[in-house]
């Protein structure tokens, strides 16, 4: 049994490394095959186990690409299509999934004045759209801006909103959107769009809507006050930045996201203490003595506490890690009211199945695999250590468990977290190793201790909330300062990531099992010593020059904007920024920056911008802010008193980096407002030629054909994204590439690139790549030519990761 759950776990694993999602018909097929395997070797030939694992490993990957199928299917079985309804705006009816505060002021459904305080974003669960019941309720997630109705969970609204498939921008190192859209099973992200008759048509609040709203109120204007919330209603909409910053580079961050510690508390909790009252209350004086004798304590402590977990469960909204942490502690609670006695293996392997069969998109977040590697890690390490913690007095055995297994913890985990965050923290054991006492003991009860509390006495409610607050503000204090420690935080590339993993499996094996398997430390010494050696090789071989002077030119996904990186080995030149919104989001933190990370590049030799549109230089000045940059080039005499040095873009400069030539061939003057102003570039070796061309249009087009005859390039990075005023019959001709890249956003609102544009590419055979659908481009450039690589792909081409 335990050896097929195992297997049913690997094969919904290796389901997430398929670049498709199989027909509906092979599926069925799969699971059919699954079903007589597991027949023939149960009845007909039960020592035949090679056919029960398969059996296990079928039906794993069958169950996790069948809910694929069903989610990718959503918009064919209310017969709509999603392109089609994103081109216009739509009425859709719903119930609100989000908690919300209510909002201080609602503005004029007309007004055209931005108010932050009125911006909100939320998912809303569609039944109706332009007043038609779908077959399958569609989950969207939405904003709105200068919101006009006090939005809260469970009313049913009608809204006028635009919206379109869900959809993330695709870059190596960088947060990936689309994943976790695909993890919450998201359909579509949009707008909401400002009308009058936007309203709610029930306004049937959630118990845990009310619930949040009534304590949110009690609370007192403090900068900790929305760390209560997070703990009491895992609604951390409200942390700021700054307490972000705090709990990441502590490695905090799991204290205040309800999961399996807080659920735990609860239940331990809420058993231990109706056990406490059953054997101290005198309650002969309430019940009749027979009665008493009938009950089973045991049982009803069970039953408690499995309803505390619950409604625990409930107010954090049951999220991911809440459902898993209340799959885990509902079979350990079952095994003990039937009397079954389960194994720990067996317990977790159960508990891994019910998670894959209830929440299988569960499996591809971070959450899911810190979660489930740190308890396989407490559990290893009790059974590893468990001479070292069974001597000794109580308070004794509980310092020397909380050390050992948190020292574990931040050792083991940081593998999960260089994957998953590409960069760990090094004083997470100073800080957990108070944090999660204090929190379990101290804080979280206290939080707890307010909400129900709440329901009784609001005025009391508000004194446990004022010594619950200064309770985590002592704590806080002392993570604050560790945050501010210079290297509390150590941000990784990919081959540091790689060479973490390696310390974390190789660490494992010596630690825990090399006994078990009884290999001497030697061994395993000279096996760590062997595989670090190999690691350091492939990473000097990668930096060798070997003679055909290989470059790389990265077309970041910036959505409807441009950023273009040319890289060889740890050195860059960037091409523009992208774009950076009132929001606050910009392309330099979540596109360049990580890459940039990712790569193990740490400066820029120069950053070039093509023209002052805020798509191109939008993110200039984080970009400055954020990395070294020794020199910038610009079409525009306005960036003197910078520290870095500073040049122009103008016609007839050129200049040579790492073997490669850069020639300027526009503008002519230096004026940098408008797009035919842009930094025209052209960038060659002895074999390749690729062609920037930022926003020009065909009047510029027009120039550079008379004044370049000799113009042409393998590749052209396609002029304005593809609109109807750029790409002239003469230009395309004149260029002749063999590759043309558009960089665009996803169903922009201009459509670019036009389709009248791309007829013209595709009536010169120039094959086109688009970074709206493919993601982020690489091209690698040699003496052998050019090897293209897209996201989609090549570079990250499995199905969880793309729009399904």
């Amino acid at each position: 049994m335990d050896w097929w759950l195992a297997c049913f776990f690997l094969g919904a694993i290796f389901s997430l490394f398929s670049p498709i999602v199989p027909d509906i018909f092979v599926l069925f097929s799969l699971i059919f095959i699954s079903i007589t395997f597991f027949y023939y070797s149960s009845r007909i030939n039960p020592s035949f186990k090679p056919f029960r694992l398969s059996s296990g490993l079928l039906f794993g990957a069958s169950w996790m690409l069948f809910h694929a199928v069903n989610f990718q299917q959503l918009w064919q079985k209310n017969n709509l299509d999603a392109l089609a309804l994103s081109s216009t705006t739509q009425w859709v009816q719903g119930d609100i999934l989000t908690l919300h505060s209510p909002l201080r002021e609602l503005p004029d459904p007309l007004s055209k004045k931005l108010s932050p305080e009125n911006r909100i974003r939320f998912n809303i669960n569609v039944t109706h759209i332009n007043n038609n019941q779908l077959t399958n309720a569609l989950k969207l997630r939405l904003s709105w801006n200068n919101a006009t109705l006090s939005l809260q969970q469970g009313q049913i609204v009608s809204l006028q909103v635009k919206f379109k498939p869900a959809h993330g921008l695709a870059n190596l190192g960088s947060f990936s959107y689309q994943t976790w859209l695909n993890s919450k099973q998201i359909s579509a992200t949009g707008y909401v769009v400002n009308n009058k008759d936007n309203r709610v048509l029930i306004d049937e609040v959630s118990v845990r809507q009310q619930s949040f709203s009534s304590y949110q109120q009690l609370l007192p204007k403090h900068d900790l006050s929305p760390l209560l919330l997070a703990l009491g209603f895992g609604s951390r909409t409200e942390l700021s930045q700054a307490l972000w910053q705090v709990l990441q580079a502590t490695g905090t961050g799991h204290l205040i996201a309800i999961s399996g510690l807080h659920i735990g508390l609860v239940a331990t909790g809420i058993f231990f203490l109706f056990m406490f009252l059953m054997k101290n209350l005198p309650l002969r004086f309430f019940v009749n003595s027979h009665k008493i004798q009938r009950i089973n304590s045991r049982y009803l402590a069970i039953a408690l506490s499995m309803v505390a977990a619950l409604s625990y469960g409930y107010l954090a909204g049951f999220s991911l890690p809440t459902v898993r942490a209340l799959v885990m502690l509902s079979l350990y609670w079952c095994s003990r009211l039937l009397g079954i006695k389960v194994s720990i293996k067996r317990w977790l392997l159960l508990t891994l199945f019910m998670i894959t069969l209830t929440t299988p998109f569960s499996l591809f977040t971070a959450s899911f695999w810190l979660s489930v590697y740190a308890v396989i890690i407490i559990f290893i390490t009790l059974w590893r250590f468990k001479s070292l913690l069974s001597s000794g007095n109580k308070l004794w055995l509980f310092i020397k468990g909380l050390v050992v297994i948190q020292l574990s913890l931040t050792l083991f985990l940081m593998p999960i977290s260089a994957i998953f965050f590409q960069q760990i923290s090094l004083v997470a054991l100073l800080a957990n190793i108070i944090a999660v006492p204090w929190m379990s003991v101290i804080v979280i009860p206290l939080c707890l201790l307010s909400v129900l509390v709440m329901l009784i006495s609001p005025e009391l409610s508000q004194v446990v909330i004022f010594i619950c607050l200064e309770s985590i503000m002592l704590l806080w204090h002392y993570l604050t300062y560790l945050s501010n420690v210079s290297w509390a935080i150590i941000r990784l590339s990919s081959f540091d990531v790689s060479l973490i993993v390696l310390f974390g499996i190789l660490s494992v094996f010596l630690i825990f099992f090399q006994a078990t398997i009884k290999l001497p430390s030697k061994a395993m010494s000279i096996t760590l010593m062997c595989a670090i050696f190999f690691l350091l090789m492939l990473k000097v071989s990668d930096k060798s020059d070997d003679g055909l002077n290989n470059w790389q030119l990265v077309v970041f996904d910036v959505g409807q904007g441009l950023s273009i990186l040319v890289k060889r080995d740890d050195n860059a030149i960037l091409y523009d920024t992208g774009a950076a919104y009132k929001s606050g989001f910009n392309m330099v933190d979540a596109v360049i920056l990580p890459y940039l990370q990712y790569s193990g590049i740490t400066q820029l030799d120069k950053v070039i911008i093509s023209h002052s549109d805020n798509d191109h230089a939008g993110g200039l000045a984080i970009l400055k802010q954020s990395i070294a940059i020794k020199e910038l080039i610009y079409n525009v005499d306005s960036e003197s008193g910078n520290a870095h040095k500073n040049s122009h873009c103008i016609q007839g400069r050129e200049f040579y980096w790492q073997k490669v030539k850069f020639e300027f061939l526009w503008p002519d003057s230096l004026v940098g407002d408008n797009n035919d102003d842009s930094c025209v570039l052209l960038i060659s070796d002895k074999n390749n030629r690729v062609l920037l061309t930022g926003d020009i249009s065909r009047k510029v087009e027009r120039k550079l054909v008379e004044q370049y005859p000799q113009l042409q390039a393998e590749v052209l990075v396609v002029p304005h994204h593809g609109s109807k005023t750029s790409s002239s019959d003469a230009f395309i001709s004149h260029v002749n590439p063999k590759l043309a890249i558009v960089s665009a956003g996803y169903l922009n609102r201009w459509r670019m690139p036009v389709t009248e544009v791309v007829e013209r590419y595709q009536s010169n055979n120039i094959e086109m790549l688009n970074s709206a659908t493919s993601g982020q481009i690489v091209l690698d450039l040699s003496e052998k030519g050019i090897t293209q690589y897209t996201y989609h792909e090549d570079l990250w081409p499995f199905w969880f990761a793309n729009s399904l």
